[in-house]
């Protein structure tokens, strides 16, 4: 009698970065998902603190900083003992020596593209060492955009071969639960935003844009998350009459964020430059309509299920925000277009295109 052995892909996964932002949210949405599948075995290397995207899977802790020579020691000693078929960094550090095949995703180029988001030029040193060291030893590189994709095309054009695009999601966000709105909230006309003071985020056209449109509504307030933004609000705000109507949440966990998105009049991001841009997605799928710019990605993101305004130009994004304010019917448009939107983008579609380019790249061994 025949009996079948089914032979599983190993992939081992660099998950060290699973407790940041941005990429952490990428790390655990990518990472689940591959470990539902049937066609791979995951194993996960994480930090010493924090939890492992997938508990119930094989996991080995490390202590050592992802961006440090010593971490990138340390990972090329856990491929030498796990010997996987495929190891997929999921940001840009990289094993030294680096394993084939090794496949690297990209999220953004930011601090290549307007330096002044990381003003150390040691860090922005070591940030180029790092980056361009990935381009050369990746088998290949996964983009979240297209927009990086052609980022990575224009400044390291020897790469471009290599490069595949796969794009994030947020169901997994959206699926989870909504907590309560603050009760301060309840009943509460807003515009949601982040209060990142980065320069690519723009928040200071944001805060531009709402002093004037505060100027001829007196009913709607700005609720911006992020602690970070105080010192940036006191001093636009300090002389205007909308200082009472802008109100800052430190932080927030992802339930009482899902309420946030889910109640607001609108969620605006007013960024100059993002890799892919996940909280347009979020907000979206939470049935939150959205205020955002043409810049990078970000119209690659939404399509034609947001209002698209010119990046730093705080004039026509007030005229965006008296438009949602005043037209319920757009606003009911916009949440039923951002729906159908975001529904395109999923975690298991991702997992998906990133096996095949697992399996490009396994044919090379």
């Amino acid at each position: 009698m025949l009996s079948w052995k089914v032979v599983l892909m190993r992939v081992l996964l660099d998950c060290r970065m699973a407790s940041w932002s941005g990429v952490g949210r990428y790390t655990h949405g990518l990472v689940r998902e591959l470990a539902a599948r049937d066609d791979v075995e995951i194993v996960q290397v994480v930090g010493s603190v924090g939890d492992a995207p997938v508990p119930e899977a094989r996991t080995i802790r490390v202590q050592q900083h992802p961006f440090s020579l010593r971490g990138a020691r340390e990972m090329a000693r856990i491929v030498g003992e796990v010997a996987p078929d495929v190891m997929h960094a999921l940001h840009f550090p990289t094993p030294m020596p680096a394993p084939a095949p090794l496949v690297v995703s990209m999220h953004d180029l930011t601090p290549i593209i307007m330096p002044e988001v990381m003003p150390s030029a040691l860090r922005r040193a070591a940030y180029r060492w790092w980056l361009g060291r990935a381009f050369r030893v990746a088998t290949r590189l996964i983009a979240v955009s297209q927009h990086t994709a052609s980022d990575i095309a224009r400044l390291y054009p020897a790469a471009a071969d290599k490069t595949r695009v796969v794009a994030e999601a947020a169901d997994d966000f959206s699926a989870g639960p909504i907590g309560e709105l603050p009760g301060d909230l309840q009943g509460v006309r807003y515009f949601l935003a982040f209060g990142n003071p980065k320069p690519n985020k723009d928040l200071s056209t944001l805060l531009r844009a709402f002093a004037a449109f505060s100027e001829t509504h007196h009913d709607v307030e700005l609720v911006i998350v992020g602690a970070e933004a105080v010192s940036m609000v006191a001093s636009m705000f300090e002389r205007s009459r909308a200082a009472d109507r802008v109100r800052i949440i430190s932080s927030v966990d992802d339930s009482v964020l899902r309420a946030l998105y889910a109640n607001a009049l609108a969620f605006v991001y007013p960024s100059r430059y993002e890799g892919f841009g996940l909280p347009p997605l979020e907000a979206m799928a939470l049935g939150a309509p959205v205020v955002t710019t043409d810049a990078a990605s970000l119209p690659e993101v939404v399509g034609d299920a947001a209002l698209v305004v010119p990046v730093g130009d705080a004039r026509i994004l007030e005229h965006a925000l008296d438009s949602i304010a005043s037209d319920e019917s757009l606003r009911s448009r916009l949440i039923e277009a951002g729906r159908v939107r975001a529904a395109i983008f999923s975690w298991a579609r991702t997992a998906e295109e990133t096996v095949a380019v697992y399996q490009e790249v396994a044919k090379q061994r």
